[in-house]
């Protein structure tokens, strides 16, 4: 079969298997990935480009639909934010050192299924930066499919073991004035381009590329950068909040931004799959099913604890708290599948407040990790 046919056939399975009811729970999109397992399983494979793709087209989206309420959420809970993405990252940090000295595997190899069990590929950059071992590699292929279905499964159990109403829950984010859209400018004097969204999109994108290709040296071997998608959410935030540059309009309707965010988000899921499920059954086979309990119990400990942190001790609404959880991990599926559970956009603006800042720590973090075992 030819990409494109592979490409939608997934994509299509997909959609239906994730309309499935397993006992309460629905995949989603995020059944998409499942599917993409199996097809790379078998060798089926599409251009890195496509799921670079697919996550601006899944972020940017959301960074414009976020703006409005965003910098207003930062202003009231900036604290809480950051101390939630930096504490969520040293207990990633510490599980994967424990993980290392319990289990008694190769530090590279426990680092490599943290970066899975987080599903940060800027973790892995950072990882493979101060190592000549494959091992962090074949860790991110066995912990990534449960990094991304388990924070999934997480983010649909939690509101049915709490038994809680959607729509209280929802009553209880911050509700906030509309975007501006700029104090020069009234609304009917403004230009639109086109009227989905998708100029603003392009524009987000082109300015999120541009800062996420700005790189940061920190020491010898570590690079700081936030990469195409923290740059294309950032953007799409700053011009979501401002709502206008000039007389040019970035304020849409969210049914439409909506589309594009739902196709990028199933082209990302796509690739990873795809990717992750080449060799995965050989990976498993070689190092022992041990590896990818341990990958279960990096995501499902930190995701735990990051969550309860949120909920308990910052006193977060259950959908606020699960949003900073979602970005804490920097998971975006499950971004995408906490939108579908809560039916709310505005959860996405607490996934945009720690996501950043969680990025760029855990590509701080393996640096460390090294420095304490003394292998730097």
């Amino acid at each position: 079969m030819g990409t494109i046919t592979v490409m939608f056939l997934i994509m299509a399975l997909g959609y239906v298997i994730g309309s499935i009811n397993f006992f309460g729970v629905k995949f989603g999109a995020s059944a998409i990935l499942v599917t993409s397992l199996f097809f790379g399983h078998y060798g089926y494979e599409i251009p890195p480009l496509i799921g670079e793709l697919g996550l601006v087209l899944f972020l940017a989206p959301i960074g414009l639909m976020a703006g409005d309420t965003f910098i207003r959420n930062i202003k009231r809970n900036g604290i809480s934010f950051l101390l939630i993405a930096i504490i969520t990252c040293v207990v990633a940090g510490t599980i994967i050192s424990l993980s290392s000295v319990l289990f008694e595997i190769p530090l590279d190899l426990s680092l490599g299924l943290g970066t899975g069990a987080l599903t940060s590929t800027a973790m892995l950059g950072s990882v493979t930066s101060l190592t000549t071992s494959a091992l962090p590699s074949v860790g991110y292929g066995i912990a990534y499919p449960f990094g991304v279905i388990g924070v999934v499964l997480f983010v649909q159990l939690v509101p049915k073991f709490l038994k809680v109403d959607i729509d209280i829950e929802n009553d209880k984010l911050s509700v906030h004035e509309p975007a501006t859209v700029g104090k020069a400018f009234h609304k009917k004097d403004l230009i639109d381009f086109e009227p989905h969204g998708l100029f603003g999109i392009a524009i987000a994108i082109m300015i999120g590329t541009i800062i996420g290709s700005f790189k940061i040296p920190v020491g010898d071997k570590i690079v700081i950068s936030l990469g195409n998608g923290g740059g294309s959410i950032i953007a799409g935030i700053m011009l979501g909040h401002f709502g206008n540059i000039g007389p040019i309009n970035f304020v849409y309707d969210r049914s439409k931004l909506q589309l594009v965010r739902d196709f990028g988000l199933a082209l990302f899921l796509m690739r990873s799959g795809l990717n992750a499920g080449a060799g995965f059954v050989e990976v498993v086979g070689d190092y022992g099913i041990k590896l990818f309990f341990i990958g279960v119990l990096m995501t499902f400990g930190t995701t735990s604890i990051s969550f309860l942190l949120a909920y308990y001790i910052f006193k977060l609404p259950l959908f606020a708290a699960l949003g900073t959880t979602t970005g804490s991990m920097t998971s975006a599926p499950s971004l995408g599948a906490l939108l579908e559970v809560s039916k709310d956009e505005r959860v996405s603006t607490y996934y945009a407040a720690t996501q950043p800042v969680a990025t760029i720590f855990l590509v701080f973090m393996p640096q460390l990790i090294y420095m304490i075992f003394g292998l730097l």
